[in-house]
């Protein structure tokens, strides 16, 4: 039987109101919830960021906490209660994905890496990696922006940009689909560290040849 609003009241007066208030406006130890729109309350539950084990400690992505039924019917009671931000996005995988990938290299790949594998953006904060989050969860993170990220509204990204964004990742996932798509560049940190390394060979060659070490030489 599927659950109602009434079911999800329920279980947010039992796993979120310690925290949020019973009336959603948050609290010292959580932000006020009224209004945050269905994507937030999906992506947070979903993927186990919620409810926290100890309040304004994120955690990573753990895989949800709550059965699925429950989830959507938390989701339910918390958009009726003020509705109003982002809907949980429709993505479809059929889409461009060489224009995905564009899309992911202008966006996304100098926080979560060129394989999106996760990487570190300062200040001790981490990407998480895309892989343990399903395409819906990444269309739903572009859309509300969680932690460090921003969020990109329709005007930043339409949902067709999603949709080939959506179609990229999955294809990437599967080893590069059908047009044998190769992963972006190795990305700024290992290239970073090849131009160290040339550098570093250029200075012993230009030394080895300098005529002052010819000068200097017994």
């Amino acid at each position: 039987m599927a659950l109602t609003p009434v079911d999800g009241h329920a279980t947010y007066l039992q796993q979120c109101a310690a925290c949020h208030g019973v009336d959603l406006r948050g609290g010292p130890n959580a932000p006020n919830i009224r209004g945050v729109g269905a994507a937030d309350v999906d992506f947070w539950v979903g993927t186990g960021r919620m409810p926290a084990a100890v309040p304004w400690i994120e955690v990573g992505h753990r895989g949800a906490q709550l059965p699925k039924a429950t989830i959507d019917a938390l989701v339910a009671y918390v958009v009726s209660v003020q509705p109003g931000g982002p809907a949980i996005p429709i993505v479809v995988t059929d889409g461009n994905a060489t224009r995905g990938r564009t899309l992911f290299r202008e966006n996304c790949m100098h926080c979560h890496g060129a394989t999106g594998s996760g990487a570190a953006i300062g200040d001790q904060q981490w990407a998480p990696a895309l892989r343990n989050a399903t395409i819906t969860q990444v269309a739903e993170a572009i859309r509300v922006g969680p932690g460090e990220m921003p969020s990109f509204g329709e005007a930043q990204l339409t949902p067709a940009d999603v949709d080939d964004l959506a179609t990229y990742l999955s294809q990437q996932r599967a080893g590069g689909g059908p047009h044998g798509l190769p992963e972006p560049n190795s990305g700024p940190v290992s290239e970073g560290l090849l131009g160290w390394l040339a550098a570093g060979v250029l200075a012993v060659l230009a030394y080895a040849f300098s005529p002052a070490r010819k000068n200097n030489s017994p």
